[in-house]
Parts: structure tokens; sequence; C-alpha cells
């Protein structure tokens, strides 16, 4: 009887550290990326302009909130008019935002140089996309 209950138990540990494997190993963490794509009014592509991304506080606060300096970063469009950017590191399971980036596009027109600002919602686990136009056709 007692050497049932000694393997009984075994099974029951067995099973349960089995099933805590299957139910750790089915949660996977997708890749928190964003892309921006810079066009102009006719839709068209527009390679060569300068996109930066960066953190700004939305409100003051006492004390100040720190700015993390990692996601400032300026990244030039490819052909596609587009620009990539990979936020996978700062997310934490569990997580339900991560943060909101502002954008500064520069493209130098054939009279003048264009700047346009915008902001980026930046959600977990997923390729954020923002379309940004600007005034004019190539």
């Amino acid at each position: 009887m007692k050497m049932d209950l000694m393997i009984t138990g075994k099974k029951t540990w067995f099973g349960l550290l089995v099933l805590l494997i299957f139910i750790s190993s089915c949660y996977k963490i997708s890749n928190t990326t964003a892309t921006i794509t810079v066009t102009d009014k006719n839709g068209n592509n527009v390679p060569g302009a300068v996109v930066h991304v960066f953190p700004s506080p939305s409100q003051p606060s006492d004390p100040p909130s720190e700015i993390n300096e990692d996601l400032d970063e300026t990244k030039t469009t490819d052909n596609k008019g587009q620009v990539f950017f990979d936020y996978t590191a700062y997310f934490k399971g569990g997580q339900v935002g991560l943060f909101v980036l502002d954008i500064e596009v520069n493209y130098a027109g054939p009279d003048s140089l264009i700047i346009i600002e915008s902001v980026i919602k930046v959600e977990p686990q997923v390729d954020n996309q923002k379309l940004i136009e600007l005034p004019f056709n190539l």
C-alpha cells in the first residue's frame, strides 16, 4: 500500500512537470518592431528620407522621468521608402504597452528641406506601422 502511494506520487509529480514544460513552451514572445514608410502625395515611396525616432516625456513630472537614450535612432529610408526599428529587447512578458516615440522626417526636396513631425505608438509583439506623407509629389 505504501509502495503504491509512492509510485502514484511520483507519477503525479512527473505529470505536473510535463504539463509545466508543455505550457511554458507554448508561449512565445513575438518580435516588437516599427516600420515607418515615407511617401509623397501620390503614394510613391520616398527613398533617402532621414527618419529620426526618439523618446520624449509626454508631460513634465516631478522628479523628471528618465528617458531611455537607446531609443534615440536615426536611419535613412531604403528604396521602398521604409525604415525598420526592432524594440523586442524592451518588451517584458505580461506588459500591456511599450511606449510612444516622436518621429522627425527630413527630406531634401527640389527647392527646400522638408521636415515632418509625427508620433508612433509602439505596441508589444507586433510590427507597428506608420505612414508619413510628404506634402508634394516626386
